[in-house]
């Protein structure tokens, strides 16, 4: 069933992000900054990220700094908290160093957020998240879900997309997820169904946007690649409709 057409809020949704200069953080910011509702925007980043609000009466704000130790202030009363945050063991220098990230710093920044009066959180964790697992990555995964579950937000949406495609190269040491991606690509170039492995990192960007606009109803709820490219054409629809207007 698809999303109602927004109606304006008196006010726009507080919305802070983090991880915006990843792919599906990227792809988040972009369209939240040209939604067709305004949102009040707060996204952290190690460096400087400019950006343009499309939308009369969206703001941005461009918080520049280390997020260890936690910022005082992550979210908003009412607000919305949003983490695309993870990095890989081969960009940090081993698991150890990835924990501290994808699993201590994403779940410090959610519980600073949830103290600042967030009530929803939104995070980009994986397919294969499993706390009980045996291998590392989604152990850590399925660790800060659980987590996260446990911090009292009103609305805890994970997103659980498997492999990320992307156009273009990442300036990254990710050899084997380059190759990975090369041949899922190949592969639905030429009809072979691939939406039961990977989803566009920009359609879990758009996802993002759309659940902004319209909240899954209260308590946990959990989507996989297929829920998350209908979530970004009902975007990409309600998009479309607000500029024709």
């Amino acid at each position: 069933m698809s999303s109602p057409q927004p109606a304006m809020p008196a006010t726009p949704t507080p919305i802070s992000l983090v991880g915006i200069t990843g792919l599906t953080g990227s792809a988040a910011l972009a369209c939240l900054l040209s939604a067709p509702v305004p949102f009040a925007i707060t996204a952290f980043s190690r460096r400087p990220a400019p950006a343009t609000a499309d939308t009369p009466g969206t703001t941005y704000n461009n918080v520049v700094g280390e997020l260890a130790p936690t910022p005082a202030k992550v979210g908003s009363p009412g607000g919305i908290f949003v983490s695309c945050l993870g990095t890989t063991r081969a960009d940090v220098g081993g698991i150890d160093k990835q924990r501290v990230i994808d699993l201590d710093m994403n779940r410090d920044l959610a519980q600073q957020a949830r103290k600042d009066g967030a009530e929803t959180v939104m995070l980009v964790s994986t397919s294969m998240a499993n706390s009980a697992a045996w291998f590392a990555y989604p152990k850590m995964k399925g660790e800060l879900e659980d987590a996260v579950k446990g911090m009292g937000f009103r609305r805890t949406i994970l997103l659980r997309p498997g492999a990320l495609l992307y156009d273009g190269d990442r300036n990254i040491k990710r050899t084997a997820e380059s190759l990975y991606v090369s041949t899922l690509k190949g592969l639905r170039a030429i009809g072979v169904p691939t939406t039961s492995l990977a989803v566009d990192a920009e359609d879990v960007g758009a996802a993002i946007a759309q659940l902004a606009i319209h909240p899954p109803p209260e308590g946990v709820t959990e989507l996989y690649n297929d829920d998350m490219i209908k979530l970004a054409n009902e975007f990409r629809a309600a998009q479309n409709k607000a500029r024709q207007a």
